[in-house]
């Protein structure tokens, strides 16, 4: 049976279970039975559990239902990593000292240009707002001074999941960075997109709408609301999600997908994402790409769940060569 290894970032050996979620944890489970079934063993690890001279890890997680379910075990030498952790030096630095020994899923030279923000408007500058990169007090107000409009967006350049982003008046983002002590070193700051209005014939009201890739076609889309009071649409921040069906989406979206599929297209096997959001006058903007779009899906979404995990065990029976 072939060896995939799930890539993930800090975590306690000595915990019970793998997930602090268990909504997200059933997912995972799901996924790594599908794979067991079509001769695929799925592991799950910590990049701090990875052994730098011996070149194995020396724990990991795995699911077996017929055995009881999550059990841990030692000494794994995976055919595959699939990378899930987030874009930090450190984890690049070890996560590189892994990449000489194992082979990576995406490849990691795509991953730190789809993760980072900044790149984002220079690959697809018809359809983003102007990003400047910030890394102190005084870059961030000298940014917003040249932002159009009264609200802006100040975002880390490697974090995911709303974590650290601030939206608001200019005068509440300078004041909240102050009440948070946030250090602003490697920040973006962007225009604000009013998507009030919502989707064209989808949805009204704030929102963004995800886009799926694998291996460079669309898979499936979904908008995220957020919470009432809040401008974070990521479920991580409260949000929630509805799928949208392909034929649904609109047509000025096509020019959007066409340009990642094609200029992505060069660095074979990934998985990404393309968020967008609509403006007040229905015109689409990408806000950020990721690379590691989340296994969770709610009930109900189950059928799109069985095809977008389907359509990524395409992907690793390829890399594989199974």
């Amino acid at each position: 049976m072939k060896k995939v290894l799930i890539l993930f970032g800090k975590s306690n050996w000595r915990k019970s279970k793998p997930f602090k979620n268990e909504k997200y944890m059933y997912s995972y489970e799901y996924f790594y039975e599908l794979c067991r079934k079509n001769g695929i063993q799925i592991y799950r690890a910590s990049y701090q559990w990875y052994d730098y001279r011996k070149h194995i890890f020396k724990h990991a997680w795995i699911f077996e239902k017929k055995n009881g379910g999550w059990m841990k075990t030692d000494k794994i030498k995976p055919d595959l990593v699939f990378d899930k952790t987030k874009t930090r030096p450190e984890v690049e630095y070890k996560k590189s000292l892994i990449g000489e020994s194992y082979k990576i899923f995406n490849n990691p030279i795509f991953t730190a240009l789809i993760d980072n923000k900044l790149y984002t408007g220079h690959l697809f500058p018809e359809w983003t707002k102007g990003n400047q990169l910030i890394q102190n007090d005084r870059d961030l107000q000298a940014a917003l001074s040249k932002v159009k409009g009264e609200k802006a967006v100040v975002k880390p350049l490697d974090l995911s999941g709303g974590e650290n982003v601030i939206i608001g008046k200019k005068k509440e983002i300078l004041s909240e960075v102050k009440k948070r002590r946030t250090k602003l070193k490697n920040y973006i700051v962007q225009e604000f997109i009013n998507s009030s209005r919502g989707i064209p014939g989808i949805t009204k009201g704030v929102h963004d709408l995800r886009l799926v890739f694998i291996n460079n076609r669309l898979i499936y889309s979904y908008y995220r609301k957020p919470a009432e009071g809040s401008l974070l649409a990521n479920l991580a921040q409260g949000g929630t999600m509805a799928i949208v069906p392909l034929h649904k989406l609109s047509k000025n979206l096509k020019p959007i997908i066409k340009r990642a599929t094609d200029i992505f297209s060069v660095y074979g096997s990934n998985i990404y994402t393309v968020d967008v959001m609509f403006d007040e006058k229905r015109k689409p903007w990408i806000v950020e790409l990721n690379s590691m779009p989340g296994m969770y899906f709610e009930p109900g979404q189950e059928k799109t769940r069985k095809y977008f995990y389907k359509e990524l065990l395409k992907v690793f029976k390829r890399e594989l060569s199974i």
